[in-house]
């Protein structure tokens, strides 16, 4: 008695025979010859997965076996639903957006997959493991859980800060205070009804939460590709000659900082007092005129100002052609940080070009000494 697989099989071949035999008969030259030798490699195909299939029988378990009924395939539980299929499809294709786009797109691909694969693989060996279902799940859970809640846990997290921080950069810094309060107030007000509320059902937290979390990561993705709003750089010291020569006021100088904080390696401290500019060095002492910087390295110079007017540190560190960098105003009792570098050693038997003034107190002027 032939089975259903046999009898596809036979009429596979046979169809497959006939064909090859027509075209050949039927059709001569290149199209001929190409036709039946493809139909002639068909029915050599079909012939051995009959013959293979003659000798399994469609793997049909023989009711004169009864042990057969137990160690047969067919026996065996069906292999259970999978997602992993479909997330490592997903994975293949980010790799190969990635080859086109950006390296960070086919570093996540690659993660993907590998994570499929590690999933996937304890996914089938969990459910070979006894015949009991529950039993697979719990070895399944037992072996994974461990390495999935954290993973999990800390790509969520990263993924809502990454996407919330999209969005703070997005808006106006005079919306976004505005914005954040509103949504920590929601925070809270969802915590404190689900507290509040014990009879509440788990699905519709978890639907609240969902729908939350996909609004925050897609509103994210999409300021993320729309870009930031302009922030522009407040810049720390300036170069423009015209700005370091005067103590009059500039855009550079609106809302400066007037205090520094904790330095390591200040090289000097300038103080300007009763119009006179003094220096102190570590190890040296105060009431300078004269201070010693490193040539090529970079010398972190805190100024203070101990005058009733806002006045500016200039400090001249080139030779040929004169270099100009300058702090924005000080006001009384404030102070800012200058770094200067000077690239070339002080010429010898010569005055120091290198020199540290205040604008408008020329007389008044510490003088750099590069070794």
């Amino acid at each position: 008695m032939f089975t259903t697989g046999s009898k596809l099989f036979l009429g596979a071949t046979t169809l497959a025979l006939a064909s090859a035999v027509i075209l050949g008969v039927t059709n001569g030259g290149n199209t001929g010859w190409t036709a039946t030798v493809g139909l002639t490699a068909a029915v050599i195909a079909l012939v051995f997965l009959t013959a293979i299939n003659f000798y399994a029988r469609d793997s049909n378990v023989s009711s004169m076996d009864p042990d057969a009924a137990r160690t047969s395939a067919a026996s065996e539980l069906a292999p259970g639903a999978s997602f992993w299929p479909i997330v490592g499809a997903v994975g293949a294709g980010t790799v190969v957006v990635g080859l086109v786009t950006y390296p960070v797109i086919f570093k996540a691909g690659i993660v993907v997959l590998l994570a499929t694969l590690v999933e996937w693989m304890v996914q089938a060996w969990s459910e070979r493991a006894s015949a009991d279902p529950v039993y697979n799940a719990s070895v399944r859970k037992r072996l994974l859980h461990p390495l999935e809640f954290p993973i999990l846990g800390a790509a969520g997290l990263a993924v809502i800060i990454y996407s919330f921080s999209r969005i703070m950069l997005f808006i106006s810094k005079s919306t976004g205070p505005a914005i954040f309060g509103v949504i920590a107030t929601l925070v809270l007000l969802a915590g404190v009804l689900v507290a509040y509320s014990p009879g509440l059902k788990k699905g519709v937290v978890l639907g609240v939460c969902a729908i939350a979390g996909l609004g925050l990561v897609s509103t994210g993705v999409v300021m993320a590709i729309d870009g930031e709003r302009p922030i522009e750089a407040h810049e720390v010291a300036a170069t423009d000659p015209a700005i370091c020569s005067s103590n009059e006021e500039t855009e550079f100088d609106h809302n400066a900082s007037q205090t520094v904080a904790a330095k390591s390696n200040v090289a000097a401290t300038l103080t300007l007092s009763g119009g006179v500019l003094t220096a102190q060095q570590l190890g040296i002492g105060g009431g300078l005129s004269t201070i010693t910087l490193q040539r090529a390295n970079a010398s972190n110079i805190i100024f203070v100002n101990e005058d009733a007017e806002p006045v500016r540190l200039t400090a001249q560190t080139g030779r040929e052609t004169a270099s100009f960098t300058c702090t924005a105003l000080v006001e009384e009792g404030g102070r800012q940080l200058l770094t200067v570098r000077i690239p070339e050693s002080t010429p010898a038997g010569s005055e120091s070009p290198y020199t540290l003034a205040v604008p408008g107190l020329e007389s008044s002027t510490i003088s750099i000494v590069v070794p």
